[in-house]
């Protein structure tokens, strides 16, 4: 079934370079969590109540829009609230706590089936594997994917996890990660012995190395105090690799598949960096890339996220990400409320490409690389909602920055 992505956009004018945060920010912030309240659903036949609206394209008939009840953006949106609420406003903060509340009442139907502490991109409830695609979602029965990593850490990290759990899980992380005879064949060579957390909990699923996966992982870890081990070491290695190679930029696909766009690969090394110190000693170089990239970003929602990743590594040339100018236009957030036509974007717009399942990411080396940007094995996965919560995430860490909070 064709149907069409019913999002309206904010579009940002680029800034000039002597541009601050607007006294406007506040407004606009308070703007951006009315959104997200109201595109969030209190009951529907597809989705669970709290969740959120996901798309899917598959890469090979782009012009095909189906919607998908993965919880992984309405995960991200929560983890990117509760990064928030220290600088929200009271006002602000009791709206950020009612969507919250609403969405972790989603998350039981997404957990392991057997009581495992992981989580899985579908529901567990009852066999899913592609919602609504013409033929995928016949074999949901013997193709549900197994549970993962980035996923449980996600999830995790907005719901809060008692620290015996934490621990549990870290066992469980550290029992799928690549070690002797599960070696990483998909990844690059100088890293593929390296002892580093896999994508996946799968006994039989082949071992991925994912940057932006591991980056998440590494974060979650970090978060909940756990003691770093062998494992937790290796996958330091492994970003430092790929941040030393600066194949975030030459190779973002075959670094991380999941998030295989230099922007957006640079926004979750630059999460964890603005917040742990493993990779300290590329920050000035990590910095640098950020800034040519937002100076060369014609997507106003790559200058966000670019934005965004320089404010968390303290310059201010973040602040300079957009202008304080905002307007109707194609872009950036969502707003389904403003009684304009529901059809004002297709899919053939290309909205904000921020993550993607691909297929080829199981493959081993040399197959992986030739495959790698076949459409055949790409899909698409678009949340106009986590639009609203990345501008979110960029106008209150930019008040905060321009206002010292």
């Amino acid at each position: 079934m064709r149907r069409r992505l019913k999002i309206w956009t904010l579009a940002m004018a680029l800034a000039p370079a002597a541009a601050m945060a607007a006294p406007g920010d506040s407004a606009l912030i308070a703007q951006c969590l009315h959104r997200l309240a109201v595109q969030q659903l209190r009951k529907d036949s597809f989705y669970y109540a709290g969740m959120f609206r996901t798309y899917r394209t598959w890469a090979a008939s782009p012009g095909t829009l189906r919607e998908d009840n993965a919880i992984f953006y309405t995960g991200l949106i929560v983890f990117t609230l509760r990064q928030l609420e220290p600088l929200l406003t009271e006002g602000e903060r009791a709206v950020c706590d009612s969507i919250v509340t609403r969405a972790l009442k989603a998350y039981p139907y997404f957990r392991n089936a057997n009581g495992r502490p992981t989580f899985n991109f579908w529901p567990t409830d009852h066999p899913v594997f592609f919602p609504n695609a013409t033929v995928l979602s016949r074999f949901r029965r013997s193709k549900q994917i197994t549970d993962d990593l980035d996923d449980t850490s996600i999830l995790w990290l907005g719901a809060g996890i008692p620290d015996s759990t934490a621990r549990r899980l870290q066992v469980l992380m550290d029992a799928h990660a690549a070690g002797p005879g599960h070696r990483a064949n998909s990844t690059y060579r100088a890293v593929r012995d390296l002892p580093a957390y896999s994508a996946w909990f799968g006994i039989r699923t082949p071992i991925e190395l994912d940057a932006g996966v591991v980056a998440n992982v590494l974060y979650f870890l970090r978060d909940r105090g756990l003691t770093p081990d062998a494992h937790d070491s290796a996958s330091v290695r492994f970003l430092a690799y790929v941040v030393q190679k600066r194949k975030y930029w030459t190779d973002p696909a075959f670094a991380s598949t999941y998030y295989p766009r230099t922007p957006v690969l640079l926004y979750h090394l630059a999460r964890f960096m603005g917040r742990f110190p493993d990779l300290d000693a590329y920050r000035g170089q990590v910095k640098a890339d950020l800034r040519e990239a937002m100076a060369g970003a014609k997507d106003g929602m790559d200058r966000v996220i670019l934005g965004t990743s320089l404010l968390r590594l303290g310059d201010t040339a973040g602040l300079r990400a957009l202008s304080p100018r905002l307007g109707v236009a194609h872009g950036v957030g969502a707003r389904p409320d403003d009684g304009a036509s529901p059809d004002a974007l297709s899919p053939e717009d290309d909205p904000f490409l921020f993550y993607i399942a691909n297929i080829a990411s199981l493959f081993p080396n040399p197959i992986r690389r030739m495959a790698l940007h076949n459409p055949l094995f790409i899909y698409h996965f678009y949340s106009p909602a986590y639009n609203d919560a990345l501008l979110l995430e960029y106008l209150v860490l930019r008040r905060a920055a321009a206002t010292g909070g």
